[in-house]
């Protein structure tokens, strides 16, 4: 155990700078997202501009795509919030769970088969992992720019296998950040249901 927290300190140590600055506006995204502050995609644009950089340095390319989609998503989001549709606030809602279970069966063969699709040179013990939170995360950030309740229960689970994902390569801050993007999962996801269904009791 004391060699761990050795590893651990020794890896916030080495942390660079431009990964400090992408776990601060990391820490604000989710944040804001949760009490549904339009601001969250700012934050999400520097970020996801950052990380982009970072996860190609520590070969993780799955993880560097995923952030050049969050990059694009964030300036879909920022729209989709502002106006909504027919100009009117973007309301929570949630989606039948039939929509979900063929989304995960789609999205479980989709980050098995990408790793056959790299080159040699990205092999790693932790490509299928990789893959995983990439496809995953693709698919709860639609959710989330699009007000669905339940993207939150997607990311308590994507952020607790990010979290390993990252401390296994030597991303403590970026590590420690996801074990509080778990924290802020639950709280978005209590407070967007609270949310709803105010929302659907003024509607009966």
């Amino acid at each position: 155990m004391d060699n761990l927290f050795a590893e651990l300190f020794e890896q916030a140590l080495q942390s660079s700078w431009l990964e400090v600055v992408a776990v601060l506006f990391s820490l604000l995204y989710p944040w804001l997202a949760a009490r549904q502050n339009i601001l969250c995609w700012p934050a999400a644009l520097v970020s996801t501009g950052l990380y982009t950089v970072i996860f190609w340095e520590v070969s993780l390319p799955f993880n560097s795509f995923l952030n050049f989609y969050y990059l694009m998503m964030a300036v879909y989001g920022w729209i989709k919030w502002h106006k909504g549709s027919d100009d009117k606030e973007l309301e929570v809602t949630v989606v039948p769970l039939i929509f979900h279970v063929f989304a995960i069966s789609a999205l479980i063969i989709s980050g098995i088969a990408l790793p056959h699709l790299v080159t040699l040179s990205w092999q790693g013990s932790d490509l299928y992992l990789d893959a995983l939170v990439t496809v995953f995360s693709v698919y709860t950030t639609y959710l989330m720019a699009n007000k669905v309740l339940e993207n939150w229960l997607f990311w308590i689970v994507i952020n607790s296998f990010a979290a390993y994902l990252y401390f296994s390569n030597g991303l403590f801050l970026t590590g420690v950040m996801f074990l509080w993007y778990f924290g802020l999962a639950i709280y978005g996801y209590l407070k967007w249901y609270k949310d709803y269904t105010n929302s659907q009791s003024k509607i009966a």
